[in-house]
């Protein structure tokens, strides 16, 4: 059994909610092969992948980063993470390691050369420490500059449990691969890897438009064309989730296209729309892929 929560970072707009439906797409899928690798192109807070690997339904998964500083982490978290777990439970959440960090992920992100380990540490802090979790520079801290309010900067540092988070995913060695750069690359080249037969690609990319500032690697109308036409050359079964955008039919002609509700609790709490694009083979859901909520059919 898998752990309430699989991942040690808060991620906005993760989609570790969808695992359970997910992996009951991934149980079914066939193929001349048998299908064994999960591959998220657009790893971010890996919620998804953690959870269905760690359910043991997944026998591995794979993630792709473009985002320095988060592929630093993951990177640390594979290759040296009882260090990395300890160093975070010897940790003790200030303004001035919370500026510090900023500054770091700042040089990561720059193409400045960052030790991979302090750079993965820092990109830990700003998302654990920062009011909306994204690893950019320009985040404030939870509870502001004068830290007067309810919630104060460690708040959301819990070093032990998420220190424990780090050592499980660090176990789990060869079953989670993590790969740093460009996602739609990866996409672009699994055709001519040898491995196409056995990969289930569930793809979460960022958002079009104005929800593209979140992400510290985004992506323009050039990229989302791009990853379109990536994962319409795939054979592999593929998913793909997307904001409520009207580009999104246009871009998967052909497909079906699913806008499902999504709960956002956030501030206000509302209901929210997404897009789910199913690749070839792919059943339309008969629920909603979070649980709860209308589930609709756009375009076919």
């Amino acid at each position: 059994m898998s752990p309430r929560y699989a991942s040690p970072l808060r991620y906005p707009g993760g989609k570790a909610r969808m695992a359970p439906w997910l992996m009951d797409v991934f149980d079914s899928l066939t193929g001349p092969m048998d299908v064994e690798v999960w591959l998220e192109p657009f790893g971010g807070g890996a919620g998804a992948a953690l959870t269905a690997v760690t359910s043991g339904r997944v026998p591995e998964a794979w993630i792709v980063e473009a985002n320095p500083a988060l592929a630093a982490f993951w990177t640390t978290v594979m290759d040296d993470g009882v260090a990395l777990a300890k160093s975070i439970e010897t940790t003790a959440p200030t303004l001035a390691l919370f500026e510090a960090a900023k500054e770091t992920v700042a040089a990561g992100l720059a193409g400045e050369s960052v030790d991979t380990f302090d750079l993965g540490l820092a990109a830990f802090m700003v998302n654990r420490c920062s009011r909306s979790g994204m690893i950019i520079p320009n985040v404030g801290p939870i509870g502001g500059k004068g830290q007067k309010g309810i919630h104060t900067i460690g708040a959301r540092f819990n070093a032990a449990p998420l220190a424990e988070r780090i050592r499980g995913v660090h176990a789990l060695g060869s079953r989670f691969k993590v790969f740093a750069g460009d996602g739609i690359t990866f996409l672009e080249e699994l055709p001519d890897s040898g491995v196409e037969d056995e990969v289930f690609c569930f793809a979460d990319p960022p958002y079009i438009g104005v929800g593209n500032d979140l992400y510290a690697v985004g992506m323009d109308d050039g990229l989302h064309r791009r990853l379109a036409h990536a994962l319409n050359g795939l054979y592999a079964p593929w998913l793909l989730t997307y904001d409520a955008n009207p580009q999104v039919p246009l871009l998967y002609r052909g497909r079906h296209v699913v806008e499902f509700d999504i709960p956002h609790t956030a501030g206000i709490s509302r209901i929210g729309k997404e897009y789910l694009v199913l690749g070839p083979g792919m059943e339309l859901p008969t629920v909603n892929p979070l649980g709860k909520g209308q589930v609709e059919l756009l375009a076919a």
